[in-house]
């Protein structure tokens, strides 16, 4: 089930989709609760009640989820407009406003820019009493935009949503005429392959995958959008965890898979690039050719990305993220960050004078391709699923799967990619 909550530095993020689980023990008391809201409304609909108690449960639960008991939700219509939440706008906006008014929340902080306005649970809060239990939430039906477009952070997938563009009539006129279409065609393809998932080491064979399209603009703003990123990413399922082995037993039509990946994706792409092209080396590994031979490679094929997402070559240190990242970080000891990119760049000359949003640039690139090899093999009454730049195929059809991986290149002006299957 996807969080009600996302606990972040400054206050839990209350999800406009989930509701109490009335079979908990707590419901009775958080019903009472909730019925000390006068509405100002003597003969208020079912569903309008349905709707704020919806919207109670969830800004509750992350209230009492924060450590700080500090809560921020999205009171936006255009949002609400464009993600189709099950809890509709005026409804989260009346709890806001209620709980305000009541002193159940207080306002906590100043807005920043494009971030929600943060409130606080003051101690003497009903919110915080004993008798409300541990809430438990269930989950309400909701799928999101099959095209989105965000703000770039680090994180793109978790970037706001560029509100302004996508409800701007023109551009939300143009996004349905050229972005959705592509999209909405290759998920119909799937429509046609069973899918079996083991998210527990158990078989699931009630996923239908549906993919989502996100796309960064990075033009800011009141300028024409220049959309980067574009990758595609699940939208209604979750792949099981690749660590535990429970990805490896995905079935497409009753068939075992195998993954087929581009070898070093990001570096095939980029020595195909107008600017910035180069030959690549004749080897069977990119990460640990000529002075990264003895590197650890998964600490290459990191600065590899960093550098490739625009992180200064003459940093001294390892860059925050490594550190932050527990897997990452044992690797560090012993290790220079200058030795790796020093070493990179003697391979790889372009790595030291990328232009801008270069990451974001190939990941378009990378994603078209995987767009393409997909439609070419659905086609061809194949299943497949894809993550960022593998195929998930069945393991008779590999060798469609290179085909349709080099067709892909091939089309978009680049040379054959290396590939590995496993």
């Amino acid at each position: 089930m996807t969080k009600s909550h996302n606990q972040g530095a400054e206050g839990t993020f209350a999800v406009p989709r989930f509701t109490l689980d009335e079979s908990r023990s707590e419901s009775e008391a958080i019903q009472k609760l909730f019925n000390k809201i006068d509405w100002d409304n003597k003969r208020p609909r079912r569903d309008f009640l349905e709707y704020r108690f919806q919207a109670f449960c969830t800004i509750v639960e992350a209230v009492r989820r924060d450590q700080d008991r500090v809560v921020h939700t999205i009171l936006n219509k255009s949002h609400y407009d464009i993600s189709h939440w099950p809890i509709p706008y005026r409804a989260m906006k009346d709890v806001m406003n209620k709980l305000r008014e009541l002193k159940w929340l207080v306002k906590d902080g100043d807005r920043k820019q494009h971030r929600n306005l943060r409130f606080k649970a003051p101690p003497y809060s009903p919110l915080l009493r004993k008798n409300l239990g541990n809430m438990k939430l269930v989950e309400l039906h909701w799928e999101p935009p099959t095209v989105s477009i965000r703000r770039g952070t680090t994180d793109l997938v978790r970037a706001p949503l560029d509100v302004e563009l996508m409800a701007n009539a023109k551009w939300k006129a143009w996004i349905q005429k050229h972005l959705v279409p592509d999209m909405e065609d290759l998920n119909d393809k799937l429509l046609d392959h069973h899918f079996t998932f083991y998210p527990f080491g158990k078989a699931n064979e009630y996923e239908q995958p549906q993919y989502q399209r996100i796309y960064t603009n990075v033009s800011k703003y009141n300028q024409e959008p220049q959309l980067l990123h574009g990758r595609i990413y699940p939208k209604n399922f979750m792949f099981p965890s690749k660590e535990r082995g429970w990805r490896q037993m995905t079935k497409i039509n009753s068939e075992p898979t195998v993954e087929v990946d581009v070898h070093a994706s990001s570096l095939t792409i980029l020595s195909n690039d107008y600017h910035h092209g180069f030959n690549l080396p004749d080897t069977a590994d990119l990460y640990q050719y000529g002075p990264l031979e003895h590197l650890n490679r998964q600490l290459v094929k990191k600065v590899t990305q960093t550098l490739v997402n625009g992180v200064s070559i003459n940093m001294k240190h390892w860059p925050p993220s490594f550190k932050e990242d527990p897997k990452t970080a044992v690797l560090l000891e012993g290790q220079k960050w200058s030795e790796y990119v020093s070493a990179l760049i003697s391979v790889y000359p372009s790595l030291g004078s990328l232009r801008d949003n270069m990451g974001m640039e190939l990941m378009w690139r990378e994603s078209n391709i995987i767009i393409h090899a997909m439609n070419a093999l659905l086609d061809e009454g194949i299943g497949c699923l894809s993550l960022h730049d593998c195929l998930i195929v069945p393991v008779k059809n590999v060798k469609d799967a290179k085909e349709a991986f080099y067709s892909a290149y091939e089309s978009k002006g680049m040379v054959r990619p290396k590939l590995s299957v496993g």
